[in-house]
């Protein structure tokens, strides 16, 4: 009899332990699943959030290929405006988007040497940090092996161990990244690439360039110049440079001086779920196959906007855009 309830003893314990055993497997079972579902519910709201993104971008490019030029967009007094000078505007279903005109910035291929000085100085380079910067610049994008001054040719990029330059002109900003004097900074790169663009020509629109840009553009101007000519391109849009010159006081009738958007732009969209936001240079083609053409892309961080910030957002113009 003692051995039998011995046994049963034991019996009890095995049975106990493969309960625990079981239990303990079931509960990671359930943990694991818990898991699997937030994250299909995380993709779906990417996904969801991804296709938010690409609507928005269609509706703006469409806008953009269908609509008359104005000084500082597309569209008219009537029909709404979208302003291509990086103002945010925010869709029916909550993604956001903006288009900066590349005329509004400074072109790193085609360059403006006075006007990058000024702008390189406004984010805290010397004077001679700013001519080694555009040497180097200079020496990437030109085709020979003659070094300037303070410029960077194949065995200085072989030293930093680096890349070799393109002896072309860039491809896309990123590029900034692999310069000498450009690259040792991601904080003040970052802000140099809000500014600047890679079409190969300096045609400047003062309706759409950010104020660190016109400030570069027109270093003799004081502060009360510079808020004129704010106040009057948001009000109506400088329609040309006489006018402008007459009602502010700067050179603003210059040749190169194009008072509407070109071709290209960037855009920026995000939608809510997103980490980033989607950044395009685009071009627009209208005499071609399709009307746009996406010329790269890339991430950017997102919009940093509050509930209250997000509410004070301009609504896109388009009525195509309000939904039933």
């Amino acid at each position: 009899m003692k051995r039998r309830a011995s046994q049963q003893g034991y019996v009890l314990l095995l049975v106990m332990g493969m309960l625990a055993v079981a239990s303990f497997v079931a509960l990671r079972f359930a943990e694991r699943m818990d898991l699997r579902r937030q994250e299909a519910l995380g993709l779906r709201q990417y996904v969801e959030a991804r296709t938010l993104a690409q609507g928005a971008q269609a509706t703006a490019l469409f806008w953009m290929s269908t609509h008359a030029l104005a000084p500082a967009g597309h569209g008219r007094d009537g029909e709404g405006l979208l302003r291509e000078d990086g103002t945010w505007y925010a869709m029916p279903d909550g993604a956001l988007l903006q288009v900066q005109d590349h005329r509004g910035l400074l072109s790193v291929n085609a360059l403006n040497r006075p006007a990058m000085t000024q702008l390189l100085r406004g984010t805290g380079m010397s004077l001679q940090q700013a001519d080694a910067a555009l040497d180097v610049l200079e020496d990437y994008v030109d085709v020979d092996n003659l070094k300037r001054l303070n410029g960077a040719e194949a065995d200085d990029y072989r030293r930093l161990g680096l890349p070799p330059p393109r002896n072309d002109w860039l491809m896309s900003l990123g590029e900034l990244g692999n310069l000498p004097h450009w690259g040792g900074e991601p904080a003040r790169l970052q802000t140099l690439r809000e500014l600047l663009h890679t079409d190969v020509d300096n045609q400047f629109n003062p309706n759409t360039a950010p104020m660190a840009v016109l400030r570069a553009r027109f270093p003799q101007a004081d502060e009360a110049q510079l808020a004129r000519l704010e106040g009057l391109r948001r009000q109506q849009g400088l329609p040309n440079g006489r006018m402008a010159m007459a009602a502010i006081g700067l050179p603003l009738d210059q040749d190169d001086y194009i008072y509407a958007p070109g071709f290209s732009s960037r855009l920026r969209v995000w939608a809510p779920g997103l980490p980033r936001a989607l950044e395009y240079n685009v071009r627009l083609v209208p005499a071609g196959a399709a009307p746009w053409m996406i010329l790269d892309q890339q991430t950017v961080s997102a919009p940093l906007h509050t509930p209250d910030e997000r509410r004070a957002i301009p609504n896109f113009p388009a009525s195509l855009a309000q939904r039933p």
